[in-house]
C-alpha cells in the first residue's frame, strides 16, 4: 500500500501546476456532451460543430498547459513534453481532416468527440508514465477508447466485427501484460522504472526476462507488429476512415517512445530480447509485403503496408545506442505526417463522391480525370514506398543505417530486399490510375469546399517533397531528445 501511495503521489506531484485546469477542461467537455445530448432542440446538427471546436481547442489548451511547460527542466521531461508536443500535432491534423468527413457520413454524435478527448488524455499520462501499474491503466484507458471508437458505427456488420475482435484479442493481451507486470513485482518488490532498474543492477534474475517478455508481447500487439498483427487488418477495413486514420497515425507515436524509454533508458536488451525483436521485425515486414500482393480493398492495402513499416520501425531498437533512437523518433514523425497525408486524399476523394472507393479497381482512370490530384497520390505513395528523394526514403535510410552500425548486416540485407519487392503493391496502385481505363469504375473529383482539407494536403505535400533539401534539421532536433536518455 506504501507504494501504491508513493507511485499516486509522484504522478500527481508531476501534474501539480497543470492537472486541475486539464481536469476543468475534461470535466467540462464532459458536461457539454450530457447537457447537449440530452436536449432534442440542440441535439442535432448544431452539438457536432460545437463538440468539434471544442475538441479542437481543447487540444490546443493542452499543448499550452502541458507541452509548453519549462519552467523546469529535466531530462526526461525534456523528451516527454518533445514527444508530447509531436502527438498533438498529429493529433490537430487528424482532428481537422476526419471533422469534414464525419458531418458529410452523418457521424454527427458527440461521443465521438468526448472519445478523442479520452485518446488526448490517456496519451498525455504516457508520455510522462514511470511506473508498470500506471502504465497498465493508462494504455487500459486508451485501450478502451479504441474498443468503443472501432464498432461507432453501430449500424454496420463490419464495425461491429472489427470492435469485437479487436475487444476480444486486447482483453487477452492486458492480462498478458498485467501478468508480465505481476511477476516483475513479486520479483523486485516494485513498479517504479527507476527502482527495478536499481535492483537489477545489483542482482541477475531469471525472472525478470519472463515478466519483461510479456510486457513486450503487449507492446507488440499494440503496435500491431506481427506475430500480434491478427487484428490489425479486419479492425482497419472495418472501421470508419476517419478511425482507421486514427488508429494508423496516432498511438503508435506514444507507444514507441514509451518503449524507448524503457529499453534504452531503464533496461538494457538482453541476447533473448535482441533476437525476438529481430524475428518480429522481419516477420512484420515479411507478411506485410507479402500479403499486400493479394489485396483488393484499399484499407486492407494500407492495413498490411502499416505491419510492414512497424517492423521498420522495430529494427531500430536492435543497436541500443542514440542513433538508432533518433532514427526510431525520426520514422516514427515522417511515418505519421505521410500517413494523415495519405489518408487524407482519400477522404477528399471520397467527399466527392457518393460511394466510398472500397477497392482498388474503383481509382481505374482516377490519373486520367483527376491528373494534378493523382499526382500528388503517386508521389506519396512513392515516398511511403521510401522512393529518394522523397522523406520516406530518409526515414528508412537512418533506420538500416543504424541497424548496419549495430553489426547487424545480414538483417539489414534482408530487410532490404523484401523492402524492394514491396514497392510492387505502390506501383500496381499507380497503373491503376494512369494506365488501367475502365468505365464502370470511373472516379472523378469534382470541385468541394473543403479548404481545411486541402491545406493539410498542401502543406504535408511541400513537406514530403523540401525534405531532402534539409534532413540533417530533423536529425538534429531528434538528436538532442535522445541525448536526454543518457
Amino acid at each position: 500500500m506504501y507504494c501504491i501511495f508513493m507511485m499516486w503521489s509522484e504522478f500527481f506531484q508531476l501534474f501539480s501546476t497543470n492537472f486541475i485546469p486539464f481536469l476543468v477542461l475534461l470535466l467540462a467537455s464532459l458536461a457539454f456532451n450530457v447537457r447537449f445530448s440530452t436536449s432534442f432542440e440542440l441535439d442535432f446538427p448544431i452539438l457536432y460543430g460545437s463538440l468539434s471546436y471544442f475538441t479542437f481547442f481543447f487540444t490546443i489548451a493542452t499543448i499550452y498547459f502541458f507541452a509548453l511547460d519549462l519552467s523546469v527542466f529535466d531530462h526526461f521531461l525534456f523528451f516527454n513534453q518533445n514527444i508530447q508536443l509531436i502527438f498533438l500535432f498529429i493529433m490537430l491534423s487528424i482532428i481537422v481532416v476526419s471533422r469534414d468527413y464525419n458531418i458529410n457520413r452523418l457521424i454527427l454524435k458527440s461521443e465521438y468527440d468526448f472519445l478523442l478527448v479520452c485518446v488526448v488524455l490517456s496519451a498525455i499520462c504516457l508520455c510522462f508514465v514511470d511506473d508498470f501499474l500506471v502504465f497498465y491503466l493508462v494504455i487500459e484507458l486508451q485501450s478502451l477508447t479504441f474498443y468503443v471508437l472501432a464498432c461507432f458505427n453501430r449500424h454496420s456488420e463490419f464495425s461491429t466485427e472489427s470492435g469485437l475482435k479487436y475487444f476480444i484479442f486486447g482483453g487477452v493481451i492486458s492480462c498478458f501484460l498485467l501478468f508480465g507486470i505481476c511477476i516483475l513485482y513479486l520479483t523486485f518488490g516494485s513498479t517504479s522504472f527507476e527502482l527495478v532498474f536499481s535492483l537489477l543492477l545489483l542482482t541477475n534474475n531469471a525472472f525478470y526476462n519472463v515478466g519483461i517478455v510479456f510486457v513486450l508481447f503487449a507492446l507488440l500487439f499494440k503496435v500491431g507488429s506481427a506475430p500480434f498483427h491478427s487484428w490489425v487488418c479486419d479492425v482497419y477495413d472495418g472501421v470508419l476512415l476517419s478511425v482507421t486514420l486514427l488508429f494508423s497515425a496516432a498511438p503508435k507515436l506514444i507507444i514507441f517512445s514509451v518503449i524507448i524509454k524503457l529499453f534504452f533508458a531503464f533496461f538494457n536488451l538482453t541476447p533473448f530480447l535482441t533476437n525476438l525483436l529481430v524475428f518480429s521485425s522481419i516477420l512484420s515486414i515479411a507478411i506485410g509485403t507479402l500479403s499486400a500482393f493479394y489485396q483488393k480493398r484499399l484499407k486492407r492495402l494500407f492495413a498490411y503496408s502499416a505491419i510492414a513499416h512497424t517492423g521498420f520501425i522495430l529494427l531500430g531498437f536492435l543497436s541500443c545506442s542514440v542513433e538508432s533512437s533518433k532514427s526510431i523518433i525520426i520514422y516514427l514523425i515522417i511515418y505519421a505526417l505521410l500517413t494523415v497525408l495519405l489518408f487524407s486524399l482519400i477522404i477528399f476523394s471520397a467527399l466527392s463522391t457518393t460511394n466510398f472507393p472500397t477497392y482498388i479497381a474503383n481509382f481505374s482512370s482516377f490519373g486520367i480525370n483527376n491528373y494534378h490530384f493523382a499526382l500528388i497520390f503517386s508521389l506519396t505513395l512513392f515516398s511511403v514506398a521510401g522512393i529518394p528523394p522523397l522523406a520516406g526514403f530518409f526515414s528508412k535510410f537512418f533506420v538500416l543505417l543504424s541497424a548496419i552500425t549495430g553489426k547487424f548486416l545480414v538483417t539489414s540485407i534482408v530487410v532490404v530486399l523484401i523492402s524492394s519487392a514491396a514497392c510492387f503493391y505502390y506501383i500496381r496502385l499507380i497503373k491503376i490510375f494512369f494506365f488501367v481505363n475502365d468505365r464502370k469504375n470511373n472516379l472523378w473529383i469534382s470541385n468541394t469546399n473543403q479548404k481545411t482539407i486541402e491545406f493539410i494536403i498542401g502543406t504535408f505535400t511541400f513537406f514530403n517533397l523540401i525534405f531532402f533539401l534539409q534532413p540533417e534539421l530533423l536529425s538534429n532536433i531528434t538528436t538532442v531528445l535522445c541525448f536526454c536518455l543518457i
